[in-house]
């Protein structure tokens, strides 16, 4: 069989879509991941060394992560059995794509509502798993379309509907009473909630979720300093988490992934407290040094990042910017409203004011 002829099998929706790429050789500034930008102290690699040298690596991990399951039920609440976990949020959004795609009686396909714009991976997933995603946009504040979504729910009956809150790439988080009241109008759907930057808000829907058994809970480490282990979880009701685990693959985490995650969640909690406050201040600090120049716009974040209108070319901008050696997030395809703009991770100090002297520079 010639290759040709192999493609064929391939999922017709595959050709609709681009591989998610991640630039090349970056710059010595990057502001473009949505990473904490801190390394963590000498101490902090010491702590996490020991408990490494002493793990069994010669062992497949623990298949259940249980002392994982249960800091992370100690530290946010519930029961370990109400967590799932995967390599970071993109997996657990696959295992939901996997396990909950029953069509709804009559339909072709399962639908997933998605607000958008938002995290790519929310479409991109459901499309590579066959789901039919619609999209509805959010208002020109960037919030949730009430009416629109309301209309969508009853149009299409959902099987999942994503709010990522703070939302990426906006910043923003969604007005909570209009979240509340759709998922209390929309019972017989999966409302997940993705607080993968919640720490950064000092807000969560913890105690929404837990009365509400078809609302579920989303986070990750990687936006808090932990990003190259690739730990996510998905708190939802034991019922269905019990299902989740049946699509998970077995030892998806590996055994240091399980051991540093740890630790984040217990001994080293209060140090990531610490750079995300840190984390905060800068955002502000620096959203008002932006602000100073008439070409750009923050828009208000309760994120790591700002989304930033720019009056003038933005291709020109980014690659200016390349040039001082500093990587921002530019949009050329999904939501028209986002080609004006670049997305700004919040760096350290000595990063942000880097940014800053640069588009002194570059905008006078």
């Amino acid at each position: 069989m010639s290759i040709e002829s192999l493609k064929t099998l391939l999922r017709p929706e595959l050709a609709q879509l681009s591989p998610y790429r991640v630039p090349p050789a970056p710059p010595e500034v990057r502001l473009d991941a949505n990473e904490s930008p801190f390394p963590l102290p000498p101490e902090a690699r010491a702590r996490i060394a020991a408990a490494l040298h002493t793990a069994e690596l010669h062992r497949y991990p623990d298949g259940r992560a249980t002392r994982l399951r249960g800091a992370l039920a100690r530290g946010l609440g519930g029961s370990p059995a109400e967590y799932v976990l995967g390599a970071g949020s993109d997996e657990l959004i696959a295992s939901l794509a996997t396990a909950m795609s029953r069509p709804r009686a009559g339909a072709e396909r399962p639908v997933v509502l998605i607000p958008e714009p938002t995290f790519v991976m929310y479409r991109m997933t459901s499309q590579v798993h066959g789901w039919e995603p619609v999209g509805v946009p959010l208002d020109d504040a960037w919030d949730l379309d009430a009416d629109a979504m309301a209309e969508a729910m009853e149009r299409t009956q959902p099987n999942l509907v994503y709010y990522a809150i703070p939302n990426n790439p906006t910043g923003n988080c969604f007005a909570r009473d209009t979240v509340e009241s759709l998922v209390d109008a929309f019972p017989d759907t999966l409302h997940v909630i993705d607080e993968a930057y919640g720490a950064y808000s000092g807000q969560s829907f913890a105690t929404f979720a837990e009365e509400r058994p078809h609302c579920a809970l989303m986070g990750t480490l990687s936006k808090v300093g932990f990003a190259g282990i690739r730990v996510g979880w998905v708190r939802i009701h034991e019922e269905l988490s019990a299902e989740l685990e049946k699509v998970r693959q077995p030892f998806n985490l590996n055994t240091a992934s399980q051991i540093i995650a740890t630790l984040a969640l217990t001994d080293l909690a209060p140090l990531l407290e610490e750079q995300v406050t840190s984390i905060v201040a800068e955002r502000e600090g620096l959203a008002g040094e932006l602000s100073r120049h008439e070409a750009l716009h923050c828009y208000p974040s309760a994120a790591n990042f700002l989304l930033v209108r720019y009056a003038g070319d933005i291709p020109t901008l980014c690659q200016t910017l390349l040039e001082h050696e500093i990587a921002v997030r530019q949009f050329s395809s999904g939501d028209s409203r986002l080609r004006s703009c670049i997305r700004i991770t919040i760096g350290t100090p000595e990063e942000n004011a880097r940014l800053v002297q640069a588009l002194r520079d570059i905008l006078g």
